[in-house]
This record gives C-alpha cells, sequence and structure tokens, in this order.
C-alpha cells in the first residue's frame, strides 16, 4: 500500500514541478502587457488570456500538491486544537462529504469538457483560442485531487489503528 500512496503524492508532486514553470510564463506575460499597454499604448489580447490561462492551469493542476503538504485553507478553529489522532478521525469522517463533492463535479466537469471538445470550443475573443484543453485540465485536476484526498484517508486509517505515520 506504501508504494501505491508514493505513486500518488509522486504523480502530484511532479505534476506541480512541471506547472510551476507557467508561473514563469504568466509573469514575463504581465510584464509584456503593461510594457505594450502603457509604453506602446497597444494592448493585446493574447496576453491577458494567455495569463489567466496559466493561472487557471496553477491552481487547477496545483491542488493535489496542495493537498499533499496540508496548504489548503480551513476553519481551523477546532482542528489545530485536537490531538493528532483526532485530527486523523475528523478528517477521515470528513473525507465522505468531500469525496461526493468532488465526485458530482467530476461528473459534471467530464461532461461539460466532453461538449467542449466535440464543439471545439474558443474564447471567441479575437485571439480566439481553444479553452478545451483548460476544460480537460480541470477533470485531470479532480481526478488528481480525489487520489491525493484518498491518499491522506489511508494515511489518517492507518494512523488511527496503528498510531504511527505510514
Amino acid at each position: 500500500m506504501k508504494k501505491a500512496l508514493d505513486v500518488i503524492d509522486s504523480i502530484s508532486t511532479w505534476t506541480a514541478r512541471a506547472v510551476s514553470v507557467l508561473s514563469l510564463l504568466t509573469a514575463i506575460f504581465i510584464v509584456y502587457e503593461i510594457l505594450v499597454r502603457e509604453i506602446l499604448t497597444k494592448p493585446t489580447v493574447w496576453a491577458a488570456e494567455a495569463t489567466v490561462f496559466c493561472c487557471g492551469l496553477l491552481y487547477l493542476l496545483g491542488g493535489a500538491w496542495t493537498l499533499l503538504h496540508d496548504g489548503h485553507v480551513r476553519v481551523d478553529l477546532l482542528h489545530s486544537r485536537f490531538s493528532p489522532r483526532t485530527k486523523a478521525i475528523v478528517d477521515s469522517i470528513t473525507f465522505i462529504p468531500f469525496a461526493l463533492y468532488i465526485t458530482m463535479m467530476l461528473w459534471a466537469t467530464t461532461h461539460y469538457a466532453w461538449q467542449s471538445i466535440e464543439l471545439r470550443e474558443t474564447t471567441m475573443s479575437p485571439w480566439d483560442p481553444p479553452i478545451y484543453p483548460l476544460k480537460v485540465a480541470m477533470v485531470i485536476a479532480l481526478v488528481m485531487l480525489l487520489l491525493q484526498q484518498g491518499a491522506k484517508l489511508a494515511r489518517d486509517l492507518y494512523f488511527i489503528v496503528k498510531g504511527e505515520q505510514l
């Protein structure tokens, strides 16, 4: 089981490292757009849209890695005061609504992405790039998030039963 969990973790880590390059690209697009708009007074549509696409991919495909490192925001009023075992129990219980929510989102997003692929949907802007790759990335991100949360659940259950980290 540890090997399967390590594979899930490595997929999240590898994906996050791969898309982290988009941070630099986003910064370049923003600087370019500011320079062109402010100095040459000729704003571009493509730089603004490329910035949104890159930020969207960073947000989507970095979610599983953020979950791996417990970086998601939560109301920590009570959770931070719990013992490690109680935290694991609470996190295990909250997996059920999380999994239901993500499964419903995955179902809807898969349908949404498939329609976008069939239509070869674009942004319909003057630049007009395809938008369906971003919608496919949404599906991939949800699958990765569900897998990473499943790995967390397995670790929490192991900790609850054995009293040690897996």
